[in-house]
């Protein structure tokens, strides 16, 4: 029974899939970035063969300058790609991060129902500090 109830709990504090919604849109924008990238780095490959076919050996300098401008623009792209994912990776944490402090909330408060919210609120909300109060004949009393 003691094992049970561990389990229990333990599944409790688990983040589930359904908790953790999709970022189909950042997806698709990550998948854009490194087909792009992809696509620059074919075609390039294609212009130098087709450079060295039509003018010959005396394109090669004019050739390589323009590798090396669309590979640094291509390597900018697949890291685009990457940060993108960083940030679907992010908004994941942050969003279990969330769902747990909120399990986490609601099972040390007391009384719970529906003003469990702002009594946590007002519990962790910060308060004025009092003035210093000067020594004297009153605080003597």
């Amino acid at each position: 029974m003691d094992g049970e109830r561990r389990d229990r709990e333990r599944r409790s504090w688990m983040v589930r899939a359904g908790d953790v919604e999709p970022y189909t849109a950042l997806r698709w924008v990550g998948m854009l970035f490194k087909a792009a990238a992809v696509f620059l780095i074919v075609a390039v490959i294609a212009e130098f063969i087709a450079g060295l076919r039509a003018e010959g050996w005396d394109a090669i300098p004019v050739l390589l300058g323009e590798v090396a401008q669309t590979a640094v623009l291509a390597v900018v792209l697949w890291g685009g790609g990457d940060l993108v994912r960083l940030l679907i990776d992010i908004g994941h944490d942050i969003r279990a991060d969330r769902i747990l402090l909120t399990r986490l909330t609601h099972r040390t408060e007391s009384g719970g129902g529906a003003e469990a919210p702002e009594a946590a609120a007002r519990h962790w909300a910060v308060r004025p500090r009092e003035a210093p109060r000067e020594a004297g004949p009153e605080a003597a009393d």
